[in-house]
């Protein structure tokens, strides 16, 4: 009797001991599961208006993420990821075939690390350059960019080479310190981007009352598209104007760091392509500048009407006048933005 008393006591504390076993063995198992699971992260890189207004930013611009989780970037526009601290140049001059070339920078052109691949200094995603035969679109929803952050703690920044001033950073930090979920970073890098636009709004529709569309004087003033912090305006203001034969426009391009170029006339069949792809002897790939990029007219020369006028690249501070004599309209476009136009109508000098 007492024997079966003592199993009887003895039998609840087994259990209880059991259970406290198996729920340290729970949290054991929890917690080898959260340390061997990583998160993946995604980064939002630049985002655009259908009115041509952009964010050239990372959103978010910074995330924190344990050692091994992955970043992604999902692009929302013509960008790249390279892991240094200052863009390279866009343009180098190399020897292709024993020719001094001037060329798209294959640093920045072509990638130097694949999807998924562990974080490497100056490595580089390339850009989300089209194939032939492959529209610009089809081109960026193609463009995968993912790295592995297996690297001890610290701040690893990046940069897109073709804007400057788009910068971002990764902060890997120990396992015990809590971070942002994927769900939060993504909602915070979409209320940065919003913020962005929201800003660029507002100078959109201050260059809008800013630059009338006829001239002051005998000189319009075009602003080649505009800028406020981060946010890019890609259009000219005003988009279309009316000047008189005799008088003068002058693009101007906003501080900033977009460059612009002004071409004219727009080709009937479409707009040309600023780049071109060629594989020199060795079959290796190279993106050389079209002619559209090449300068062939100085500040201040008149416009002919069947003339072509390119003025190569226009970094922001600089400008470019043309003088319109014979009445007509006038269109033209930014060669190195696709959706970015605009019209000159000249009327007769007597219709002042």
């Amino acid at each position: 009797m007492h024997a079966i008393r003592f199993r009887l006591v003895l039998n609840p504390l087994v259990i209880g001991g059991l259970l406290i076993v198996v729920l340290i063995g729970l949290a054991s198992s929890h917690n080898a599961v959260h340390a061997a699971t990583h998160a993946t992260y995604t980064v939002i890189a630049g985002t655009d208006t259908p009115y041509g207004l952009g964010a050239m930013a990372f959103g978010p611009q910074t995330v924190k993420v344990h050692r091994g989780d992955t970043v992604t970037w999902q692009f929302m526009g013509f960008h790249n990821v390279h892991f240094a601290q200052k863009p390279a140049d866009l343009v180098v001059v190399s020897q292709i075939d024993g020719k001094p070339v001037p060329e798209f920078n294959p640093a920045i052109a072509f990638p130097s690390m694949k999807p998924g691949d562990v974080y490497k200094a100056d490595a580089s995603s390339g850009v989300p350059l089209p194939e032939p035969g492959q529209s610009p679109e089809a081109a960026l929803a193609a463009f995968t960019v993912s790295v592995v952050m297996d690297v001890e703690p610290g701040t690893y920044g990046y940069v897109c080479d073709l804007h400057p001033g788009m910068v971002g950073s990764i902060v890997v930090v120990d396992d015990k310190t809590q971070i942002p979920s994927p769900a939060e970073v993504a909602k915070t890098g979409k209320a940065e981007l919003e913020a962005i636009i929201a800003a660029g709004d507002k100078a959109y529709m201050d260059l809008l009352r800013k630059f009338p569309p006829q001239a002051q004087g005998d000189t319009l003033q075009v602003s080649a598209g505009g800028q406020e912090g981060v946010a890019a305006i890609i259009r000219f203001f005003p988009e279309s104007a009316t000047i008189l034969a005799g008088q003068s426009v002058t693009w101007t391009v906003p501080k900033g760091f977009e460059p612009h170029t002004i071409n004219l006339p727009l080709p009937k069949d479409g707009r040309p392509s600023e780049f071109a792809f060629m594989m020199d002897s060795n079959k290796r790939p190279h993106v050389l500048p079209t002619d559209v990029l090449t300068a062939n007219a100085k500040s201040g020369a008149e416009v002919s009407p069947d003339g072509n006028i390119k003025s190569g690249f226009l970094l922001p501070g600089q400008g470019f006048t043309l003088r319109f004599t014979k009445p007509g309209s006038y269109p033209y476009f930014c060669a190195l933005h696709p959706n970015m136009f605009g019209t000159i109508v000249v009327l007769p000098a007597e219709q002042k």
